[in-house]
């Protein structure tokens, strides 16, 4: 009926919810009951990393963000033809993420994070998606996150280098980084990054998948100079990776900083609304964001990005 006003909810039993979803969809019986039963399914996940873990964290302290269809858009195309650039896919239902990251309401620091890629390969026969799910947990010192398996294993690409933490300065400086950054980035910051990274730059749909990208180490570092992010984007890897002892930080404070003072990164939180907006810009990342899995590589990163960002000497 048009105009007709339905609140979902999941219902006490299976049938009672398929009949909800049943008026949503038209009356398609056969998606609402296949919809149905997969929300009311008992799901048992089990990891022998998290299974053998102690670790007791009060409820109460606790603040959760979610975003339930990370990168809608690539959700809503569907395309499932897309080849990855070194593991990397610029497009497609594999830069589809769920996210839902937990936080310390208290200080704002991210404590649990699970992303959940459900389009990782399909089976060409059947058709259907196999997914993967990725978690960490930081807590009073103790940082676990879960066992991922080799990258050539997962897409069928050989591993991509990495900057070691004794690599000279010369190295560094040879575009031994590479980044992940979005279509849209500022065409300064792409022209930084190229004399930084030189050709190992990608793209990528997704604030969830390129964090990801991060995380499964197919790349150093993920920037997005933008405010148009936003703590639901970023909770969750935030916080698997400082299980994996790195973080994700404010672009724009980073350029301030003195690495001279000693003051500590500016790391994202998530507790603070930001001042004078209204609306979802409450909760954005304003001054942008940088992930990344190693501080002191990050700290190597911005060195050489800074000096690239700053304007060229002109002759009197």
């Amino acid at each position: 009926m048009l105009r007709e006003k339905i609140i979902l909810r999941l219902c006490p039993t299976e049938e009672e919810t398929a009949e909800l979803l049943s008026k949503v969809l038209n009356g398609n019986r056969l998606a609402s009951e296949a919809l149905a039963k997969v929300v009311h399914q008992d799901v048992a996940f089990t990891d022998p990393t998290l299974d053998s873990a102690e670790i007791t964290i009060p409820q109460d302290i606790l603040g959760v963000w979610v975003d339930p269809i990370d990168s809608t858009y690539q959700y809503i195309k569907g395309s499932a033809d897309i080849k990855s650039n070194h593991g990397i896919f610029p497009s497609g239902l594999q830069c589809v993420t769920i996210l839902i990251g937990v936080y310390d309401i208290q200080t704002g620091v991210p404590l649990m994070g699970v992303i959940n890629q459900p389009f990782v390969s399909q089976d060409l026969n059947t058709l259907r998606w196999k997914g993967q799910c990725y978690w960490g947990l930081s807590y009073m010192g103790t940082n676990i996150y879960s066992h991922q398996p080799p990258i050539s294993k997962r897409n069928g690409s050989e591993p991509r280098s990495q900057l070691t933490e004794d690599a000279s300065s010369e190295a560094e400086s040879s575009h031994h980084f590479s980044a992940v950054i979005s279509t849209s980035e500022k065409e300064t910051i792409k022209a930084a990054l190229s004399r930084v990274c030189g050709d190992r730059i990608f793209r990528a749909a997704g604030a969830g998948y390129k964090s990801l990208c991060v995380v499964q180490g197919l790349v150093d570092i993920y920037i997005f100079s933008e405010d148009t992010t936003f703590k639901w984007d970023s909770c969750a890897a935030h916080a698997i990776l400082r299980a994996m002892g790195g973080g994700m930080v404010d672009f724009k404070e980073c350029l301030d900083r003195n690495p001279e003072t000693g003051l500590d990164l500016p790391q994202l939180v998530y507790h603070v609304e930001n001042k004078g907006t209204s609306g979802v810009d409450r909760w954005a990342n304003k001054g942008g964001l940088i992930a990344y899995r190693s501080s002191k590589q990050l700290e190597t990163f911005l060195s050489l990005l800074i000096q690239n960002l700053a304007p060229a000497d002109t002759c009197p």
